[in-house]
């Protein structure tokens, strides 16, 4: 009942639709019992028997052609209450199958990192499709013939003790049996449904990190595996959806061998109480009370179907619901986050500094200040803290101790969603869409919403996926392409801004990819742009367009270059060296070579592996390999 009442909100919504749907089953239930009354008259009509009355004179042509007529209005009566039922309670499934998934979806997106680190994809998905499937079913097909049931038992108990109170003992003597077994197996229904589930969420993901990673699996010659492992967990699969079965499909079976029971011992009772000298019991009651119960065979044998898809249902929901009951770790404080700073210019501090994971201390009591407008450049030895530090600024994580501050304001007091949408994040592996280029460039600025669908409502007569406008502004979107490198790249391409994406981005190359990202955060013109390493997979060249196209977007922002190369930060207004989660050293590139630290030793290191990067190619291009030397003897 707890799961259940999780489920009353979406329920509320559609209240006139599920009323006035149960209102009609109930209605057609009663009216498919007026048939066998008029079948009783018929046939005790015949015999001149009505109501055990032998003086009462047969039936007449006429009187036969009326009870044709009645047969034959309560089942269009029937089919009319039955049409309503379906276009309310099956239509009002669907549209909370719909809201729920809405909401689980806008749930899931204000989820942090630190959820998404331990949730896996494929789960994920099996839970949107599999489990909201079946919760579906339940408020739909499982409400309907709950009520069915509910009311196909009240209208035929009250006929049938009407006809004959010791035929209608039998039948109430093998109700406490099937409610006995059906309680019993709808627990093993429940456990092993939910065993199944899992194991169905397990393969899931399994496909979908085998999809994702096909060029790994197939680099490392490790079909086979692979194929091995993934037939292992299907037969466990297959395993535990033959235990549910085991315990599902009996109950149909069992159902029917109660009922045949039941018609055995009818018969033989109901054919003693016609025989009997004097009985009031006719024929045509009998047929009536058989007819009746005949009714009632298709609500008892969906007891225990309904069952099964109520456990099903219900199951499912709660692992619906564990999406719902996560929270985010980071979230705006209540009381704490001021709605009004909305605004941000860029200028940002840290003082004193500290994060731990465990007994890990990532960053140790770092302070830096960073004036709105600067162009700041980090690096330090791999697992220094550098991506770290970036993640604090977007409150990816918060610090153990100490205080992060832009314009002043502890980041805790920034709505969550006005800092985010004044920093733009570049990470080392990007994500692209599959999608236009365009698309993906414009991403941050375009939205994409269903155009004119108020929340709450049936999206039936909403523009189909192709209609919605996706359509950046190209001057934007080119202007961001120039200033990351990537324009004369796409202009290359047949299809230009317009050539479509594989999943994940895969068509293009790595440096590819990193310079749509970089202008995708870029084209937001945020007041902060971070980019995390994100230049790794470009060559030197390309590195030098984008440095210079970074320099003209950090007029007027705030922009932190993560880096290890020496060549990409020698031109910011200041950099920060990060070693072992402190800062050892600050200052302006020519100021960091003087002080002969870590940062000169790394510059030593890069010029003289150009250098000889540069030996190798005078053999095979001496005059390219010349201006490449000519080129660096420049910028020294």
């Amino acid at each position: 009942m707890d799961s259940f009442r999780s489920l009353l909100p979406y329920l509320r919504l559609h209240t006139r639709q599920y009323v006035i749907g149960l209102i009609a089953v109930a209605i057609a239930t009663a009216v498919n019992l007026i048939p066998f009354y008029l079948i009783r008259l018929t046939i005790d009509g015949l015999t001149g028997q009505v109501d055990g009355n032998p003086a009462t004179p047969g039936l007449t042509v006429s009187t036969a052609g009326l009870y044709a007529l009645g047969v034959v209005a309560a089942a269009l009566t029937a089919g009319f209450f039955m049409l309503v039922m379906r276009r309310n309670i099956v239509v009002a499934s669907r549209q909370s199958e719909y809201e729920i998934r809405r909401d689980l979806f806008a749930h899931l997106q204000t989820l942090d990192k630190h959820y998404y680190d331990r949730a896996r994809t494929g789960d994920l998905m099996n839970r949107l499709t599999g489990d909201l499937s079946a919760v579906r079913e339940m408020l739909g097909f499982g409400a309907w013939q709950i009520v069915n049931i509910v009311a196909g038992f009240l209208s035929a108990f009250t006929v049938m003790f009407s006809l004959s109170w010791q035929l209608a003992l039998i039948v109430v003597a093998i109700v406490p049996v099937i409610v006995g077994v059906l309680t019993y197996l709808a627990r093993l229904i429940n456990v092993r449904h939910r065993l199944a589930q899992e194991q169905n969420s397990l393969i899931s993901a399994k496909a979908q990190e085998n999809f994702s990673g096909a060029r790994v699996v197939k680099g490392y010659a490790i079909e086979d595996r692979e194929i091995e492992d993934y037939r292992a967990m299907n037969l466990e699969l297959l395993r535990r959806n033959i235990a549910l079965t085991k315990v599902d499909g009996p109950l149909r079976s069992f159902m029917s061998l109660l009922l045949g029971l039941a018609f055995g011992l009818i018969l033989l009772v109901g054919g003693r109480l016609i025989l009997e000298p004097g009985s009031t019991f006719t024929v045509g009651m009998f047929v009536q009370f058989v007819g009746t119960l005949e009714r009632l065979t298709f609500p008892m044998l969906m007891i225990g179907w309904i069952t099964g898809v109520t456990q099903r249902g219900l199951a499912s929901w709660l692992r619906l619901k564990e999406i719902f009951d996560a929270q985010p770790l980071v979230r705006d404080e209540p009381g704490r986050a001021d709605s009004r700073l909305q605004t941000l210019r860029g200028d940002i501090s840290l003082d004193h500094v500290t994060l731990r994971y465990g007994q890990t201390t990532v960053l140790n009591d770092v302070t830096l200040n960073v004036p709105a407008g600067t162009f700041l450049g980090i690096t330090g030895p791999t697992g220094s803290g550098k991506t770290v530090l970036g993640q604090l600024l977007t409150r990816a994580m918060d610090p153990t101790s100490g205080t992060v501050r832009i314009d002043g304001h502890d980041l805790r007091t920034i709505p969550l969603g006005a800092l985010r949408d004044a920093i733009s994040v570049v990470p080392q592996e990007p994500f692209l869409f599959g999608d236009s280029i365009a698309n993906n460039i414009g991403f941050g600025v375009e939205a994409r919403d269903l155009p004119g669908v108020p929340t709450g409502v049936s999206v039936v007569g909403a523009p189909p996926p192709d209609d919605i406008p996706q359509n950046p502004d190209p001057a934007r979107v080119r202007n961001a392409a120039r200033l990351a490198g990537l324009l004369d790249d796409v202009e290359d391409f047949p299809q230009g801004f317009d050539t479509m994406l594989g999943e994940r981005g895969v068509t293009l190359s790595g440096g590819q990819r990193q310079r749509t990202a970089i202008a995708r955060a870029i084209v937001r013109e945020p007041a902060i742009l971070i980019l995390d390493d994100s230049l790794s997979a470009v060559d030197t060249e390309t590195e030098r367009r984008i440095v210079d196209g970074l320099r003209e977007v950090s007029q007027g922002r705030t922009v932190i270059l993560i880096a290890h190369r020496v060549s990409t930060l020698r031109h910011a207004d200041q950099i920060v060296v990060l070693e072992e989660g402190r800062v050892t050293e600050q200052g302006t590139h020519d100021d960091l070579l003087a002080r002969n630290g870590h940062y000169a030793q790394l510059e030593r290191l890069q010029r003289l592996a150009s250098d000889l990067d540069a030996d190798d190619e005078s053999v095979a291009d001496p005059e390219r390999a010349a201006d490449q030397l000519e080129h660096q003897k420049v910028n020294r």
